[in-house]
């Protein structure tokens, strides 16, 4: 048999489970390969299970992880399809065909909503915001591609930029485009600016000294990260228990979880502490003490459960202990970093309240 899955012979898309054989559906010449497969014995092709089989029929036959639903204007990978369920793949298959109905025009909303898939339209309204910031021509968004989408949309729709005052909004992306070298560099950027422009005795400055005051809080806090930029790794698409096999014993080495850039630990710090501008040894005291409760969380708290990206590769695994919460980014190559680390909040698009430098870290069980 030329196709076998598992070990198992695959004559036919009916041999498939349904949601599998819908996802593939999805996959434009999927189906028609798998017939034309199964009817060539001197081909030979062997996949351990659906979703291997749905992403490297989709990269083969199109060289692209993602499938096109043209209808809908949605990019996504048919592995990330999976996981939406065999009744949400239902909805997206009618609406796919046609149905443009309210029923089901509402029901695309909410699953992409609740499974946060970005349609082309969604993908592209941050180009008139950043005209709106004046940094649209920047050099830095040249040659942009989905992930980076991806990272301006989340910015766009940050509550605490959304409650920034619109000047100091603009002061901050200006900044930003200064500094970035990549769009998700400039996102985090423009947090750091709001974050510190945004302080009580910042706004009585002029723009020059808000400007002035960022430049030398990111020359002395950027070196402190540099030790804190590396990960633990792993391959192909690991479960939740296998990326927490991998971060325990990354830990258990004397290692810790780092950032993936340096920027994105910049952000994190004037967000999630009491920054105050500190230099030196306090700035170093703030930033360690910082790592050091977001690694006591990781070695307290096992992921269960991650959302899978878009893109069908990357994965957000949310963790919670103690008033603290953390996110670890699984990316496209393997690496799992520390992509957020502050205190609950509730509800949960509400800005996260600053950690005290002088907290103790969060004891083990």
């Amino acid at each position: 048999m030329s196709v076998s899955l598992a070990g198992r012979p695959v004559r036919q898309p009916d041999a498939l489970s349904d949601l599998g054989r819908l996802a593939l559906a999805f996959v434009d010449g999927g189906l028609e390969w798998l017939d034309w497969a199964g009817a060539h014995p001197a081909a030979r092709y062997d996949f351990p299970d659906e979703t291997t089989l749905l992403a490297q029929v989709q990269m083969g036959l199109h060289g692209s992880p993602f499938a096109l639903l043209p209808t809908l204007g949605l990019m996504v990978s048919p592995v990330k399809l999976m996981t939406l369920g065999l009744p949400n793949l239902r909805v997206l298959a009618k609406a796919e065909d046609g149905d443009g109905g309210t029923q089901v025009a509402g029901q695309v909303q909410n699953i992409c909503a609740a499974h946060r898939l970005l349609n082309q339209a969604a993908l592209a309204a941050p180009q008139a915001w950043l005209a709106e910031l004046g940094v649209d021509d920047a050099p830095v968004f040249q040659g942009t591609d989905f992930l980076d989408r991806v990272a301006l949309v989340d910015l766009m729709n940050d509550p605490l930029l959304a409650a920034s005052d619109a000047v100091i909004a603009k002061e901050a992306a200006a900044f930003a485009v200064k500094q970035a070298r990549t769009p998700p560099e400039f996102a985090d950027y423009l947090s750091f600016y709001q974050a510190l422009a945004s302080e009580p005795d910042a706004l009585s400055l002029t723009a020059d000294q808000r400007d002035a005051r960022a430049a030398q809080a990111m020359v002395t806090l950027l070196p402190l990260f540099f030790g804190a930029l590396d990960c633990p790794q792993v391959n192909g698409l690991p479960s939740p228990g296998e990326v927490g096999q991998a971060v325990g014993a990354w830990l258990a080495s004397g290692k810790q979880v780092g950032f993936s850039r340096l920027s994105e630990g910049l952000r994190q710090v004037v967000r999630h502490t009491r920054y105050d501008l500190e230099t030196g040894q306090k700035a170093r005291h703030l930033v360690d003490q910082y790592l050091n409760q977001a690694q006591s969380l990781l070695a307290t708290v096992k992921p269960h459960k991650g959302q899978m990206g878009q893109d069908g590769h990357t994965c957000v695994f949310h963790l919670n202990h103690d008033g603290l919460q953390a996110q670890l980014l699984l990316s496209g190559n393997g690496v799992i970093s520390l992509r957020e680390f502050g205190l609950q909040h509730d509800p949960p698009d509400m800005p996260y309240p600053p950690l005290n430098a002088t907290q103790p870290e969060t004891p083990h069980e």
